[in-house]
């Protein structure tokens, strides 16, 4: 007996010390946010300033957390090399400003898609009592949530957007709701100011926000409870069919941008209609107007004769069809989506071709900038800005090629001003 105690102490002295190291570890401190490079300070990194994200051979890379606008060293660099730009979850030990990471993930925001929705019963800013039944479309729910109308300037401009897409929401059959963490009477003070129209839901005590998995845990003073923003579509059944959640606050899917990714076919607004040689090229646009920080979409749309193609980007030999917008400060272009080619075999000379045919789009998203520079550049009435750029392609049928040619585009946009406009004292966050 006496033996077996003595190495009952034994194992105890030996690996209680791992047991607790590794409680310790997965008790690690969670720090979320965008890597940046070391020599952004919190301010640019704020703004989003092109230089915090460019990659310079050597430079070290930071953690800039945008809920608390900090900025963390890393350490090991090793364990974010690959990362610049990304939004990530790290967990480790703080020690100064230096984060000695343990752990390294992608940031996962919100609940997976296919599961069902979690019940909710919010009011809204009318003081109508709102829940998925009353939010359901004839083909479901798009559920967006956003920081604050009170203090976030973004959210607000993100609002005005979606009601301005309403009609085309609810023309799809989508029913259209936004939840904050604000009191109901900061919402009615928004929604008055700016005709909002579709509900925009109260949640103070944040237990909707939680039970959809987008609390930002790590908010701490005035901003404790809020939402970390992005876009739920949720099916008439109440399952959920597609999440959009932004790594950047300060960027954001317009309303009719949401549009076009749930209902591809449904294609943009028309702006001006050209005849190429060959063929028609329609542009289209998701929104005239926007506000920094807004994610347009710009788009093609082409009509080719029939028994004639254009070539996808690749083709060896030929000219591929290539969009093509010219660089403007103030607008980060996304690189230009093209459809999925078809595979055509021309046996006059013996090759399979990937290319285009038919009716088709080529589309390209325009983030406006969020920086502090550009948005006061505006004014107080905003500015129209002309985005230029070209497309070029060459059209062949099944015997011949015409020789190439390359159209020049364009698409105007309004950019409107930042809303900096806070809630009564006696009801904003404090």
């Amino acid at each position: 007996m006496k033996r077996l105690f003595v190495l009952y102490v034994f194992v105890a002295a030996v690996f209680a010390p791992l047991v607790a190291a590794s409680a310790a570890s997965s008790k690690s401190p969670e720090f979320s946010g965008v890597v940046v490079s070391s020599g952004c300070n919190a301010d640019a990194a704020f703004n989003e300033s092109s230089e915090c994200f460019k990659d310079v051979p050597g430079a070290r890379l930071s953690l800039y957390d945008d809920t608390n606008s900090v900025v963390y060293s890393l350490e090991p660099q090793k364990s974010v090399n690959a990362h610049l730009g990304d939004a990530v979850t790290v967990r480790g030990r703080l020690e100064g400003d230096i984060i000695h990471i343990s752990s390294l993930q992608p940031m996962s925001v919100g609940l997976a898609v296919g599961r069902k929705a979690p019940a909710l019963s919010l009011p809204d800013q009318f003081g109508h009592l709102q829940n998925l039944n009353s939010l359901r479309g004839a083909k479901g729910t798009v559920l967006l949530f956003f920081r604050s109308a009170d203090w976030c300037p973004f959210c607000k401009g993100q609002l005005v957007e979606l009601q301005n897409a309403l009609p085309r929401f609810e023309k799809q059959g989508v029913k259209l709701a936004a939840i904050s963490y604000d009191s109901q009477e900061i919402l009615k003070f928004f929604a008055d100011r700016r005709q909002i129209q579709y509900p925009l839901l109260g949640d103070p005590q944040s237990k909707t926000i939680a039970a959809y998995g987008v609390l930002n845990r790590e908010a701490t003073g005035m901003q404790k409870g809020f939402a970390r923003p992005g876009y739920y579509f949720i099916d008439a059944k109440g399952i959920i069919r597609e999440k959009y959640f932004e790594p950047r606050y300060g960027e954001h899917l317009t309303g009719n941008s949401l549009i076009a990714k749930l209902f591809p076919d449904l294609g943009e607004e028309v702006t001006e209609t050209i005849n190429a040689p060959h063929l028609q090229v329609a542009l289209e646009q998701s929104d005239r107007s926007g506000a920094p920080g807004s994610r347009i979409t710009l788009a093609t749309e082409l009509r080719l004769p029939v028994d004639t193609h254009v070539y996808a980007p690749g083709a060896k030999g030929y000219k591929p069809l290539k969009l093509e917008l010219d660089p403007m400060p103030g607008f980060e272009f996304q690189p230009a989506i093209y459809p999925t080619p078809k595979t055509i075999y021309l046996a006059a000379i013996d090759e399979h071709l990937a290319v285009f045919d038919g009716t088709f789009h080529v589309s390209q998203d325009v983030q406006v900038n969020s920086g502090t520079d550009f948005a006061t550049s505006l004014g107080k009435e905003g500015k129209t800005f002309t985005v230029t750029g070209k497309l070029d392609y060459q059209v062949c049928d099944n015997t011949m090629c015409y020789l190439p040619s390359s159209i020049p585009v364009k698409w105007r946009v309004q950019v409107s001003p930042l809303d900096s406009i806070r809630a009564p004292e006696d009801i904003r966050h404090k």
